[in-house]
Formats: C-alpha cells, sequence, structure tokens
C-alpha cells in the first residue's frame, strides 16, 4: 500500500512538475514584451504542456489532475509575479484548458498505442519531450510576423437620454466624476474612468480622462456643439495590457422628440489572436465601460 502511495505522489509531482515547466517556460519563451500574444502563446504551448504530462504519466485520472495541478500552479505564478492581471488570466482559461485537454488526451492515446509498444519506450518518451521546447520555439518564430499585424476593432453602444441635446453635450464633453455601481469587468480589473477634462471647447484641444490605473489624453479633431465629437487617443498610460491600444472616440448625438440619443464608438488596436475568440471578450470589454459612463450620464441627467 505504501508502494502505491509513494508511485502515486510521485507520478502526480513529475507530471505536475512537467505541465509546469512547460506551460511557464512557454509563457516566457513566447511572451516577448508582452504587446503580443497569438495561437503559439494559447493553444500551442498548452497542447504541448498537456502532451508532456500524457508521456510522463500512465493512468488517465493522474494525467487529469497532473494536467490541472499545473495549470492552475501556473496561473498562480502568473497572478502572483504580476506577468498578468486576473481578468486576462479568466478571459484565456477556456483556450489554454482546451489545449492541455486536447494534448493530453492526444498524448496519452500515442503513448498507448504507439510508444508504449516501441523496443525502447522510456527512450522515445524522453526524445520527445526534449522536442517540446523545440516545437515552442519553431512555432513561436513561424508565428511572429503575422501576429505583429495590428488589428483595429470599431466597438459602438447608444443609450437615450431624457434630457435636449445641448444639456447632453455638455456633460459628454467634460465629465464630472464618475461613481456607482461596476458592470463585472471593471469590478475585477479593467480600469475605471473617474472624470474626464477639456481645456477648450474646439479642434485641437486636450481631453484628459482619468482612471483608477492611470489617464488617457485625446485630441479633439472634430467638434460640432450638441451633434458630433470625434477624439484621437495621443496618450496613455493606462497600466497593463500592453496588447491593447485606445486609438480614438467618438460621441454622436441626435434629438429624438424631448430625449436625445447618444452614440458612443471607440477604436482599439490589438495584437491578440485568435481574433474569433478575443474580439468578443474584447467588445465586451470596451461596452462594460460605456454601460458605466452611460449610467453615469444618466445619473447627471436625473439630477435637479
Amino acid at each position: 500500500m505504501d508502494s502505491q502511495r509513494k508511485n502515486f505522489v510521485k507520478g502526480v509531482t513529475l507530471g505536475t512538475f512537467v505541465g509546469v515547466l512547460l506551460q511557464l517556460g512557454g509563457y516566457l519563451l513566447t511572451r516577448g514584451d508582452r504587446s503580443e500574444f497569438g495561437w503559439v502563446m494559447f493553444i500551442v504551448v498548452p497542447f504541448v504542456s498537456g502532451y508532456a504530462v500524457a508521456a510522463v504519466v500512465r493512468r488517465p485520472r493522474r494525467v487529469a489532475a497532473c494536467s490541472l495541478s499545473g495549470s492552475i500552479i501556473t496561473f498562480s505564478v502568473l497572478l502572483f509575479t504580476g506577468w498578468e492581471g486576473i481578468v486576462c488570466c479568466v478571459m484565456s482559461l477556456p483556450l489554454v484548458a482546451f489545449g492541455v485537454a486536447t494534448g493530453a488526451f492526444i498524448g496519452y492515446h500515442i503513448r498507448g498505442r504507439f510508444i508504449d509498444r516501441m523496443a525502447a519506450p522510456e527512450k522515445a518518451n524522453v526524445a520527445l519531450l526534449l522536442l517540446c521546447p523545440l516545437l515552442i520555439a519553431a512555432a513561436e518564430r513561424v508565428e511572429r510576423p503575422f501576429r505583429s499585424v495590428q488589428q483595429r476593432e470599431v466597438f459602438t453602444t447608444e443609450t437615450m437620454v431624457a434630457a435636449p441635446p445641448g444639456r447632453t453635450w455638455d456633460l459628454v464633453a467634460q465629465m464630472q466624476s464618475l461613481d456607482g455601481p461596476r458592470p463585472f469587468l471593471l469590478r475585477v480589473g479593467l480600469p475605471v474612468p473617474t472624470r474626464c477634462e477639456l481645456d477648450r471647447p474646439a479642434v485641437g484641444a486636450r481631453r484628459v480622462c482619468y482612471y483608477d490605473s492611470g489617464q488617457i489624453a485625446q485630441e479633439i479633431t472634430d467638434w460640432r456643439p450638441s451633434q458630433f465629437m470625434a477624439l484621437r487617443v495621443t496618450e496613455s498610460t493606462l497600466s497593463g495590457r500592453h496588447w491593447l491600444s485606445f486609438i480614438a472616440a467618438s460621441y454622436e448625438l441626435s434629438a429624438e422628440g424631448d430625449q436625445t440619443r447618444v452614440v458612443r464608438h471607440t477604436t482599439i488596436g490589438t495584437r491578440l489572436y485568435p481574433r474569433w475568440y478575443w474580439r468578443p471578450l474584447e467588445r465586451w470589454g470596451v461596452t462594460s465601460e460605456h454601460e458605466f459612463v452611460f449610467f453615469n450620464l444618466q445619473r447627471w441627467i436625473g439630477k435637479p
């Protein structure tokens, strides 16, 4: 019984170590200046990690346990070192989990059907494990020029305000203190806007929006009072998220009876791939800020 327990502990420890080594090592190998992440980071590295765990652990439940514990330890290291924030880790979790599970499943079946039937299975396993870092490095080099291309995305939301365009315009152009209930993503780590200040009402003016973790400076590029305001981002000191940048924003106001329709557009630049996965999450993040601003706009209008 003691021998079985020791073998179990030894196998789980080894499998977890291999999983952490490849996940964390793969992250450090591919992260660069953290301005771009792609398929290698979110699919290849987890896949290779899952495959490697299956190469050193035999039983399916142990493979699953080692893959899970390895991922938990890796994410914990990323969080406690400050290399990544909780929002980034949570959003990437489904992709990483898929990669690890797929790698472990394929690795388990390859080992059972092919490697374990070889004349020297242990040597074959060692050779494949040694190839894992080389595979990650090669994939990273091939992907690098493709993920370095910045993609632009425009996200739009709108709301109806119970006030005429003139009053609404004054509140939008220079926002007073922003407060109140925060959408989920703003509660768990996304920057929270606190106020926006405008130095003068004209094209070329400087508008600065302050956040709880920095600020974004903007230049007015189009100024049509009570109708349209366009802004170009000139500077940002927001912490983290080097893969995403705010490029421009605009507000459209139009009278709808005794109310005003406010339409907000935000343009971002992103080097986060695969786009089919990250676009909806980026939309969620950007429109969460829109939602918070619109809530405050409604709050201000409601004041006497």
